[in-house]
């Protein structure tokens, strides 16, 4: 901590057995903000409840800005200790407390939410949260966070296997990202499309978006994306019967994703098991045995203890 910050810590401290009302709550931020820049996560928390707690038997006095700025240091101090669960349902139970006086920092905050809920892995949540943000209808939507609302949506299904829906979503967010020209979101969105279609068993639209995909990075020049790409256009080939092709796909995205400074073992793992699958389509399943085993091997290694 720098010096300037020690000596203003130490000042702020020194006023809070005096200070009432709003001057306590206000000082009791700006002590959070100083131990939320330190690392401090869990004395910005404590700081920011009690900031909170004062604002609520205030609310009369308080604007809606004062609220939202505390609920928003509670779960950003909550996703920094990793409990994204927690913050999630504060910016819901914030959601519900601005939702009269200031509809756009209610809807910030259900996508705050949607988002935190999703990084938990508890989907249906994010799901309910996103689709919430359309029936409130956002009075300052623009077609980003169209894009970015839909996007959400379409993740989320597709976590949880609604990949119709997903489709549906994400469509939308291609949509609302091109008005936008968002190359690189749209390309995002096909790689989705070309996953969720090709669960679906759709290999023509699949095909489309994951060649989609994968020209647009090749022409960004970033691995990652060329070797992601290069998986879902494989795999997607498999459903039109291009063997071959597809073998060749899959080959270029694991080697290309072996080269990176930091490889995607899922995505390889992914890979690598597609591959043996097409192995065993053309008859040569003692070599996708031997691929299954060693996959074994790396699943054991990267899945959580």
């Amino acid at each position: 901590m720098s010096k300037e910050n020690q000596i203003k810590e130490k000042e702020l401290w020194a006023t809070i057995p005096n200070s009432k009302g709003v001057d306590r709550a206000e000082n009791l931020i700006s002590l959070s903000h100083i131990a939320y820049d330190r690392g401090d996560y869990r004395s910005a928390l404590a700081l920011c409840e009690s900031a909170k707690d004062i604002f609520l038997s205030l609310k009369e006095q308080v604007t809606s800005h004062a609220l939202l700025h505390v609920y928003e240091g509670i779960t950003w101090s909550l996703k920094k200790l990793n409990r994204d669960a927690e913050a999630a349902d504060t910016a819901v139970k914030a959601a519900t407390v601005l939702a009269d006086d200031d509809k756009t920092a209610a809807i910030s905050l259900l996508r705050e939410a949607g988002r935190s809920y999703y990084t938990a892995g508890e989907y249906e949540k994010s799901l309910d949260c996103h689709r919430q943000i359309f029936i409130e209808a956002d009075p300052e939507i623009t077609d980003w966070l169209m894009g970015s609302d839909y996007y959400n949506c379409g993740t989320a299904n597709i976590e949880l296997k609604n990949y119709a829906d997903a489709v549906s979503d994400l469509l939308k967010a291609r949509k609302s990202f091109k008005r936008e020209k968002q190359p690189e979101n749209v390309y995002i969105c096909d790689e989705y499309l070309a996953l969720a279609y090709t669960e679906l068993g759709n290999g023509v639209e699949a095909v489309t978006h994951g060649q989609k995909a994968l020209d647009f990075a090749i022409l960004s020049k970033r691995p990652n994306y060329e070797s992601s790409a290069r998986y879902y256009l494989g795999a997607a080939k498999v459903l039109l019967g291009e063997f071959d092709q597809a073998q060749e796909l899959i080959d270029e995205a694991l080697s290309i994703n072996a080269h990176l400074a930091d490889p995607d073992w899922e995505l390889a793992v992914c890979a690598y098991k597609q591959l043996a699958n097409i192995l065993i389509i053309k008859g040569q399943t003692t070599s996708a045995q031997e691929i299954l085993r060693r996959v074994k091997t790396l699943e054991e290694n990267i899945c959580d203890a």
